[in-house]
């Protein structure tokens, strides 16, 4: 054993530098090729919930932030109501951001698909954010609803930076033709053509669920799709395996930070796929994954990101309700 392991950090400290220390030194430079031919910004700035990190996820506050900052996505994540409407929210249930305790104290761990939206709308999707962070607190914050995905396109559409929307369909097998509803609603308001031959690159489904993806290409063609990898997919699946899986299937990846080691981006690239790592929110992230040349970034703190790239938006005041 005491042999073995030295062994073991030799081949590791060999691997790293003869392979990776190549892509290290030289990454790859398709990225911006890539994203250029599909009509999409880069690097990419993706708020994540909104501008998270000053205003409570998922919300008006949050996501007029974002836009005035001049990103080039919001990022949100959907569920279903009872009665069909499509809301955002992360987690499947709704203590954490909301005062459900107070408001159905029976139902703190209830699925958020047993809600119908009148009910949601009786809880405040902003104060947890005030005690939670005392020195970003706002008192407008206090009594937030929660937002639809008609409210989210139309915060998109309110501002002068031409701002997409990225939708992450949370649970989607749980969610009976949320695919079908969701294309629906996005040619209702007007944010998708099925008789475009040009690609939308105004939206863009993210997804755990790669049959979701398949799903979405079937139905809705012209819509950008990425396959989101957590900790669990990339212990279950080489990255090679996802590559060979999801090819034919998504333009892109969305990957924990970690695994956005240069070679990984290199063989996405060589596919024709961008890799956005999350969540991306200190300096030195920035540092180095521009220097891997991530293709975007998915932030909690977009004025971080931005400021990073020196991309500075026309100051416009805040967005009225």
């Amino acid at each position: 054993m005491k042999i073995i392991i030295p062994i073991i950090i030799l081949l590791l400290a060999v691997f790293f530098l003869v392979y990776g220390g190549y892509y290290f030194i030289r990454p790859s430079q398709r990225g911006e090729e890539i994203l250029n031919n599909l009509n999409i910004p880069h690097p990419t700035i993706i708020a994540h919930r909104g501008a998270s990190d000053i205003a409570p996820e998922h919300t008006k506050p949050a996501f007029k932030k974002a836009v005035n900052m001049g990103v080039d996505y919001l990022e949100a994540d959907i569920h279903k109501t009872s009665d069909g409407k499509l809301v955002l929210l992360h987690d499947n249930n709704l203590k954490r951001t909301s005062n459900i305790e107070h408001i159905y104290p029976k139902r703190v761990k209830d699925h958020i698909s047993t809600f119908t939206y009148e009910e949601l709308l009786n809880l405040d999707f902003g104060s947890w954010f005030n005690k939670k962070h005392p020195r970003k607190a706002d008192k407008n914050y206090k009594g937030l609803k929660i937002l639809t995905l008609e409210e989210l396109l139309k915060i998109a559409e309110s501002g002068k930076n031409n701002t997409g929307v990225i939708l992450d369909l949370k649970e989607s097998e749980k969610y009976q033709n949320i695919t079908s509803d969701v294309i629906n609603l996005l040619k209702e308001q007007g944010w998708y053509n099925e008789n475009s031959r040009n690609y939308n690159s105004k939206v863009i489904i993210f997804s755990l669920n790669l049959e979701t993806l398949k799903q979405f290409k079937k139905l809705a063609p012209e819509i950008f799709r990425v396959l989101l990898l957590n900790n669990n997919m990339m212990t279950k699946r080489k990255w090679e395996g996802w590559l060979d899986l999801s090819e034919n299937y998504v333009h892109g990846f969305g990957v924990k930070g970690f695994i956005s080691w240069p070679w990984h981006i290199a063989l996405a690239h060589d596919r024709n796929l961008f890799v956005f790592p999350y969540v991306i929110n200190k300096g030195w992230q920035l540092n180095i994954f521009s220097h891997l040349q991530a293709n975007g970034y998915i932030t909690d703190r977009p004025e971080l990101v931005l400021d990073f790239f020196d991309f500075i938006p026309e100051m416009i005041p805040d967005l009225e309700d």
